[in-house]
C-alpha cells in the first residue's frame, strides 16, 4: 500500500489507553518543499490512527502543551479567538456528548490536561471516523492547519464477507489547506504560531501528510479505501479515479455506516466536509498509473504492480444493524418531534447565534425524531454529534447514486428530511455547520436528549441559561444592586442631614434659653 501511512495505536483487552497532546510542531511535507508550523496532535501530521473494537473503552490523557503565543486573543464569543485553547471531538462515534466523553463545550487551556474516557456500546457498528479539536472560536484554525487523526472501529471476526475482510486497506486521510484563509483567521485571532511556507498554491490537499503520494495496489485485487475528508472551509472531495477503462469503484459505507444495498457502483464520491466513505476499488491493468482526482486536482496516484490477482465480482451483503440504526423510513414521527433546522448567511441556526447553555431543540429516549433541513442547506453541511441520522426525503443528488434515501450519515448537505431515534445517550447533542469557519462564528446549536421515555419534544429555543441571558441577568442584577446601594446612601445622608439640623436647632434653643 502507500508507503506514507500514519502510525497506528491498537486497543488491547477492551481498552485503548494513550497519552495525547496538542503541541507546536514544524513538519516537512514529503514530495514537496512545503513546511508547516502549527498545532498538531503529538507533533504529527496527521496524528496516529486509533483502532478500537465495539464495546472498547477509549482513555485519552489529553495534554495541551501550548502556551499563550505572543498575546494571542483570548476567548471572545462567536469570534475567531482562543488559538491556544482546545479539546477533543470524536467525530462520528456513537458515544455520549457529556464529560468525560465527547463534550465539545469543555475547554482544555494552555498547560492543562484532561482525562477523556468513553465506552463504545457493544452494538457499535464498525466503521471509519476521525478525531479533531472542537474549541469554539479556534476549531477552523486548529483543524485547518492539520490537527486531525483517524479513528477506526474494527470489524469483529466473521462479521464481514471474505471479499471485504481479506481485502488490503488504504487509509486515505485527505487534509485541506487554504493559506489565505488561515492567514485571515490568524490575523483576527492574533495568532503568531501558524505558518505555511513554500506552498505550491493558495489551496492544496495532503493525503496522509504527503503531497500527491503514490499508492501501490495489485491489479485485479479488491482494495478497501477508508477515505476521510478533513475539510473545514468549503467544497466536496469529489473523489474519483481517472482511469483509462481499467478501474471500478463500489461504495461500501458512508460516515462509518455500511450501506444497505452494497455493492453500489459509483464513478465519483462527493464526500461533504467532515464526511467519510469506504470504497472498494479494483484496477485491472498491471504496471499502470491511475490518477485519483478531487478538490483542487490530483490527490494521489495509484500504481499497479506486475503481480495480477484474480478476483470475482462483489457479492451483495447487508450487516445486522443495531437499534440506534433501525430503519425509520416507515416510522411515525413522535408528536412534536419534527423540527426545522435552518442555516443561513448570518452564521446562525434558526436565526440564533450559538450561546452556551441555550437549547435549540429537545427530544427524549425512544422518540422518533425528524429534522427538516431548510434555509441555505445547499451551502452548509449539517453535522450532528452523538446520533447519526437517516436520509428520509430529498438528497438524491443524481451524482453517481452516491446518496440514496435510507442511507445513514452524520454530516450531509442539501434540502431534505432526516430522522434518528435516541436509544441510550442523554444530554448534549451538538449540531453545526461543518464549514468550521461558520461554526466558530456562531453557526452551532445545542440540542438536549431527555431521560424519560415517552417524554415531550420541543422545537422552540429555550434561552434560559444562554450566555447572553446570563450576561443580561448579571448586568440587571448589578444595576439593581447599584440602585439599592444608591438609595440606601441617599437615605443615610438624609438622616445625617436631618440629625444635624435637629442638633443645630437644639443648640439655638439652648443659646436663647441662656440669654
Amino acid at each position: 500500500m502507500t508507503s506514507i501511512n500514519p502510525p497506528t495505536i491498537l486497543s488491547a483487552n477492551g481498552t485503548l489507553s494513550t497519552t495525547w497532546s496538542l503541541e507546536s510542531a514544524t513538519v516537512s511535507i514529503p514530495n514537496s518543499n512545503i513546511e508547516i508550523t502549527s498545532r498538531l496532535f503529538n507533533g504529527q501530521l496527521p496524528g496516529a490512527t486509533l483502532r478500537i473494537q465495539p464495546g472498547d473503552t477509549l482513555k485519552i490523557n489529553f495534554q495541551n502543551l501550548l502556551t499563550d503565543n505572543n498575546g494571542a486573543l483570548g476567548y471572545v464569543h462567536n469570534t475567531y479567538s482562543a488559538a491556544d485553547e482546545t479539546n477533543l471531538h470524536f467525530h462520528g462515534l456513537h458515544v455520549s456528548g457529556e464529560l468525560p466523553s465527547d463534550d465539545v463545550t469543555h475547554v482544555v487551556g494552555p498547560g492543562e490536561s484532561y482525562d477523556y474516557m468513553t465506552t463504545l456500546p457493544d452494538s457499535h457498528l464498525p466503521g471509519t471516523h476521525w478525531m479533531h479539536p472542537h474549541r469554539h472560536g479556534s476549531t477552523s484554525l486548529q483543524v485547518g492547519a492539520g490537527a486531525a487523526s483517524a479513528i477506526v472501529v474494527e470489524d469483529p471476526p466473521d462479521f464481514l464477507p471474505d471479499q471485504i475482510a481479506n481485502a488490503p486497506e488504504v487509509m486515505f486521510m485527505a487534509q485541506y489547506f487554504h493559506v489565505n484563509e488561515l492567514n485571515r483567521i490568524q490575523e483576527q485571532s492574533n495568532d503568531q504560531l501558524t505558518n505555511i511556507r513554500n506552498a505550491p498554491s493558495n489551496e492544496f490537499t495532503l493525503v496522509n501528510g504527503a503531497l500527491q503520494p503514490t499508492i501501490s495496489i495489485n491489479p485485479g485485487e479488491w482494495t478497501r479505501f477508508r477515505i476521510i475528508w478533513s475539510q473545514w472551509r468549503n467544497g466536496n472531495l469529489d473523489f474519483s479515479i481517472v482511469a483509462q477503462g481499467g478501474c471500478e469503484m463500489q461504495l461500501l459505507a458512508k460516515d462509518g455506516i455500511y450501506i444497505r444495498d452494497y455493492p453500489r457502483a459509483i464513478d465519483m464520491a462527493p464526500i461533504v466536509p467532515g464526511g467519510r466513505a469506504d470504497i472498494m476499488v479494483r484496477c485491472r491493468d498491471p504496471s499502470t498509473y491511475y490518477s485519483i482526482s478531487g478538490q483542487g486536482g490530483t490527490l494521489a496516484t495509484i500504481v499497479t504492480t506486475d503481480v495480477e490477482v484474480e478476483s470475482s465480482d462483489l457479492e451483495a451483503w447487508e450487516p445486522p444493524y443495531p437499534a440506534y440504526l433501525s430503519d425509520l423510513r416507515g416510522a411515525t414521527v413522535s408528536p412534536g418531534c419534527s423540527c426545522t433546522t435552518e442555516f443561513d448567511g448570518t452564521d446562525t441556526v434558526n436565526g440564533i447565534a450559538f450561546e452556551y447553555g441555550l437549547t435549540l431543540h429537545t427530544s427524549y429516549l425512544g422518540a422518533v425524531v425528524e429534522r427538516v433541513m431548510g434555509g441555505q442547506a445547499n451551502e452548509h453541511p449539517y453535522h450532528q454529534h452523538v446520533y447519526p441520522f437517516q436520509l428520509t426525503t430529498g438528497y438524491n443528488n443524481n451524482r453517481d447514486a452516491y446518496n440514496q434515501i435510507g442511507d445513514w450519515h452524520d454530516v450531509v448537505m442539501g434540502d431534505g428530511t432526516i430522522r434518528y431515534s435516541p436509544t441510550e445517550f442523554t444530554g448534549k447533542l451538538m449540531v453545526h455547520c461543518h464549514r468550521l469557519i461558520h461554526e466558530d462564528l456562531g453557526m452551532m446549536a445545542m440540542e438536549q436528549v431527555g431521560e424519560q421515555e415517552g417524554g415531550t419534544c420541543s422545537c422552540t429555543a429555550a434561552p434560559g441559561l444562554g450566555l447572553g441571558a446570563i450576561i443580561g441577568i448579571a448586568a440587571g442584577a448589578v444595576l439593581i444592586v447599584a440602585i439599592i446601594v444608591g438609595f440606601c446612601v441617599y437615605r443615610r445622608k438624609r438622616r445625617i442631614r436631618a440629625a444635624a439640623e435637629v442638633a443645630d436647632n437644639n443648640d439655638l434653643e439652648l443659646l436663647e434659653t441662656e440669654k
